[in-house]
């Protein structure tokens, strides 16, 4: 996870640098160090604090994450300006960090777009994992949802899973409720575990009406896949609550809704319940909202018609306004 992105500028001949710095320990200090030496200014762009990604392994308490923490207070307020990923960091930034910030949301490549009919066709009879249900999902008997995930404790994978057992219990009383293609995009140390608990399920029978596959894709691909999905599913717990995950971003760039964890502060800065997307805080929640979404064409048409809306909105629209005028890049 990308912790800050650091721009160290040269206003003497606007040459500049970009540094992504996961962890923030050195790259912030390292970074600062040259600036002593160039005539040169820091911007650091936070999207996520070191210190809060360092808790979920060793706790609030720990001296480390202490330690962290007022390493990057002290970094940013050497910095000559800050970007943030959600007006709720900024307000971090201004309340425990004693700097103000600018707001900048990410918005998505130009390569994730909607896919045309043609295109979703094409793209699902090729693709090796989606091929043998093409036929189903072209016709919509089956759904196909799509989650990328790390693989990690701050991902918490069993909400998904779970979800999908309540899910499939419910296409049995229910045989109206489409059938369920799950592709699991990424690569990280608990994917083992819980391949083991998916096929342990199948075994068991909990995941009837439901397949479950896991792929590594090329960027393009995966653009695709989004593209292909009828829903997107985010479990990004978000470390500091106030940090956004880039996924959902990427998945409104092809028009895909999404429904995602939402206990955290900063989720209404990214979907708007009932217009592109729905928040669940629990598994119950998260299959409820499979059921209902899944369950009503008319509500699932609602939801793609408010990410395709979102889409819309790129690059340009958030950078001008914010970075490009900040840099004299624009008027």
């Amino acid at each position: 996870m990308d912790v800050s992105t650091g721009f160290i500028f040269n206003f003497s001949d606007q040459a500049k640098r970009h540094e992504q710095n996961p962890p923030s320990i050195p790259t912030l200090a390292i970074a600062q160090y040259m600036c002593l030496f160039r005539n040169t200014r820091l911007i650091i762009d936070w999207h996520n604090f070191g210190y809060s990604i360092l808790a979920l392994k060793l706790g609030d308490a720990h001296p480390i994450v202490k330690i962290s923490k007022i390493y990057e207070q002290f970094c940013a307020r050497s910095a000559a300006a800050h970007f943030t990923v959600t007006n709720a960091m900024a307000k971090v930034l201004k309340n425990s960090f004693g700097v103000n910030a600018l707001p900048l949301h990410d918005r998505p490549p130009k390569h994730f777009q909607p896919l045309s009919q043609n295109q979703r066709s094409s793209f699902l009879s090729r693709l090796p994992e989606t091929a043998e249900y093409a036929k189903e999902l072209q016709a919509g008997t089956r759904k196909l949802i799509v989650s990328a995930t790390s693989w990690t404790p701050d991902e918490d994978f069993s909400l998904l899973l779970n979800a999908l057992v309540i899910y499939s219990t419910a296409t049995t009383s229910n045989p109206a409720l489409p059938k369920i293609l799950a592709i699991i995009t990424g690569k990280g140390p608990q994917k083992d575990h819980y391949l083991s608990q998916i096929a342990r399920l199948n075994e068991e029978g909990k995941l009837s009406n439901i397949d479950i596959k896991t792929a590594w894709l090329s960027m393009e691909d995966y653009a695709s896949l989004l593209g292909a999905a009828d829903l997107g599913i985010s479990l990004h717990t978000s470390s500091s609550g106030v940090d956004l995950p880039m996924k959902v971003v990427d998945m409104f760039g092809t028009g895909l809704p999404v429904l995602g964890w939402s206990k955290f502060e900063a989720w209404p800065e990214l979907v708007t319940e009932d217009v592109n997307g729905k928040g669940f805080g629990s598994v119950e929640e998260l299959s409820d909202l499979l059921a209902k979404v899944f369950g009503s064409d008319e509500k699932l048409a609602r939801l793609r018609e408010g990410a395709l809306l979102e889409c819309e909105r790129r690059w340009d629209e958030e950078w001008d306004p914010v970075a490009g005028r900040l840099l004299g890049l624009v008027g």
